[in-house]
């Protein structure tokens, strides 16, 4: 007799980044033995690679395409995965920089979302009628972007990975199609000023983000931001 084939309980989560939403099941033995090889791993990457494959594998109807997705969809999709497979609660542990006491917080994971910087915008204008349509960095960009140190310019090396589309009136040029010479010759023939406004995109682009906020022994008002999957779980 054929052993069973288990049943397994979906949710429906939102991908931020679309507000696509898709039905997810959670972590499976398969699953957490991918965790524990990404723990092993010694590169940011093999961490990436496999919170895709996790975040592929429990798409129970397979529309996600992750090489598409934000990194900030990637955190979050694997945060609220977690939550829902082993427990809504962590305990995170910090030790204070003033007073060098160890503190420890309970974080409930279902509270945890995407934020949004008002006026952020993925446009950046170049003239009354033209401009540039950036997309969000994927899991992969930001591994290298925290990987490798041959890196000479991360902004640039971003605004290159990010660029999206070109328009002038109703002209789309899109920059998939050009090679990495043509963009990079694109890129250096922009004005100066410009600049700014990629700046401006990085820094106010949505991302996970929760607080912690404590008084230390010292009696001053302290607090922590989380910003990445790896504060939510790595904080000491």
């Amino acid at each position: 007799m054929a052993l069973p084939k288990l049943m397994h309980p979906t949710f429906e989560l939102t991908v931020p980044s679309t507000n696509k939403k898709v039905n997810f099941r959670p972590f499976l033995v398969k699953e957490e033995k991918l965790l524990l090889m990404a723990k092993q791993g010694q590169e940011r990457s093999d961490i990436g690679r496999v919170l895709k494959q996790i975040i592929t594998n429990c798409d129970v109807d397979s529309v996600v395409d992750v090489e598409k997705l934000a990194s900030f969809d990637i955190e979050y999709l694997f945060l609220k995965i977690r939550s829902k497979t082993v427990n809504n609660l962590i305990e995170l542990s910090y030790t204070d920089t003033e007073d060098e006491e160890p503190y420890k917080f309970t974080v409930d994971l279902d509270t945890i979302e995407v934020t949004r910087t008002d006026g952020h915008t993925n446009i950046i204008k170049l003239t009354d009628t033209s401009g540039l349509v950036m997309k969000y960095p994927t899991i992969d960009v930001m591994d290298r972007f925290f990987d490798n140190e041959e890196i000479e310019n991360i902004i640039f090396y971003l605004i290159k990975s990010c660029l999206d589309e070109y328009y002038d009136g109703d002209k789309i040029i899109t920059f998939k199609d050009h090679t990495k010479e043509e963009i990079e010759e694109f890129v250096d023939d922009l004005p100066t000023n410009v600049i700014t406004e990629f700046d401006k995109f990085f820094d106010t682009m949505p991302r996970l983000y929760h607080k912690l906020e404590y008084k230390n022994k010292n009696g001053t008002e302290r607090s922590i931001e989380l910003r990445t999957l790896e504060d939510f779980f790595t904080l000491r």
